[in-house]
């Protein structure tokens, strides 16, 4: 009987790596999009809740991906 580790690699940490890759990049990116579209405008609450969007998506995915799928 083979062990565990002989097995290969598993899908799961590489889907919960990945997952917390692209939440963060969303994150950056919605951010990054309140950053520049809101600029100069007088509508700065909206600007705040966008880029507090960017953050609720970016700390979740920073979460998941602190580890890399191997475990290191």
């Amino acid at each position: 009987m083979r062990s565990a580790k002989a097995r290969g690699p598993r899908l799961g940490p590489w889907l919960l790596y990945v997952l917390g890759r692209v939440l963060q990049v969303t994150g950056l990116m919605v951010t990054l999009v309140a950053a520049t579209a809101f600029f100069g405008t007088p509508s700065t609450v909206a600007m705040l809740r966008m880029m507090l969007v960017g953050v609720i998506l970016f700390v979740p995915g920073w979460l998941l991906a602190r580890r890399d799928a191997q475990g290191r």
